[in-house]
């Protein structure tokens, strides 16, 4: 079968391996779509962030259908469409193993729910995770996110589906149109006027219950505690190059007594898998209409074009289609 494997830094591949045999526990997939998470890009060019071994499949938002089920394997029949798990999404075929079909993370996909859509879980179940255990937000507050990418988007309407008011900063004149097409309350270019003015301008001096940084870059963290209420939380959200460094007032922390933490996946240590079954919901209800977010698609032999459209920031969602 194809497959694209990262061998080293910049060294993406697309060759030929042979398809997995499955033992009596597994199944094995037909991969017919696979999302490209920024994630992997950054892997790709830096060669860390979790990468342990090579070759090494990046590929982590995925779907397809079940064409091989072990026979001990009972609540996976063959035919069944699925959002999969692990890093196996940039080829042809995949094997689920018994830990992954008993994680919570493999679902069957509804039948109003594409191929397409079904990539989002895993992702708007960390956006789920950011908003609601992170940032706890509820419905009446005021959120404030930082980047309007295919993430912040996300983060965007998981705020918006709880009941909150959300105003979105954005430097890119193409993802501050899409903020409001996706319904911010308020979108500020901050290209054309400084975030924390205009902010303070729209909440009268009080500031957002809540900020969540969606972009890697540490100057959006000292903007969020600037920013955010009394009593408020910033949450690191999008992940920021190696050897990153963050410049803090200890006086905003001390006096406004801000919470400042981290969001990671479904949880770095209380892992709230439950978050995938909730961002499927979601998908299905048509709550968060995530198809509107895919703007280019590729076969898996032109995966460097694609990383390459997903770095370059053209767009929203990029889409490797396998099948």
């Amino acid at each position: 079968m194809k497959a694209a494997l990262l061998y080293g830094k910049g060294d993406l591949r697309v060759v030929e391996i042979d398809t997995p045999e499955i033992g009596s526990n597994d199944v094995l997939v037909k991969i017919k779509v696979c999302a490209v998470c920024p994630t992997d890009v950054r892997k790709y060019r830096t060669g860390n962030h979790s990468v342990h071994s090579y070759p090494t499949n990046l590929g982590h938002e995925w779907t397809g259908d079940v064409v091989k089920v072990g026979d001990n394997v009972e609540n996976f029949k063959k035919g069944m469409r699925i959002v999969g798990a692990g890093f196996d999404g940039y080829a042809e075929y995949a094997k689920l193993e018994q830990g992954y079909l008993n994680s919570g993370m493999v679902l069957e996909l509804p039948d109003n729910v594409s191929y397409e859509e079904g990539t989002f879980v895993e992702p708007l179940a960390d956006c789920l995770h950011a908003v609601k255990d992170r940032a706890k937000v509820k419905a009446g507050d005021t959120v404030a996110i930082i980047g309007a990418g295919q993430m912040g988007l996300q983060l965007l309407m998981v705020a918006k589906s709880i009941g909150a008011k959300v105003i979105v900063g954005e430097l890119v004149e193409e993802r501050v149109e899409y903020a409001e097409k996706f319904g911010a309350d308020h979108v500020i270019n901050s290209s054309k006027e400084n975030l924390e003015a205009a902010v303070k301008k729209l909440m009268k001096d009080w500031g957002p219950d809540s900020v969540i940084v969606s972009i890697g870059n540490p100057i959006a963290v000292e903007q969020g505690l600037k920013i955010v209420r009394i009593g408020g939380r910033v949450v690191i959200f999008g992940g920021a190059p190696e050897g990153s460094m963050v410049r803090i007032d200890p006086n905003i922390i001390h006096y406004k007594e801000v919470v400042l933490t981290g969001s990671s996946w479904v949880g770095a240590m209380d892992i709230n898998i439950q978050l995938y079954q909730e961002a499927l919901d979601l998908i299905a209800s048509k709550r968060v209409p995530v198809a509107k977010f895919v703007t280019h698609r590729f076969a898996l032999d032109e995966i460097h074009k694609a990383f390459q459209v997903q770095e370059n920031k053209e767009g929203l969602k990029v889409m490797i289609i396998t099948s």
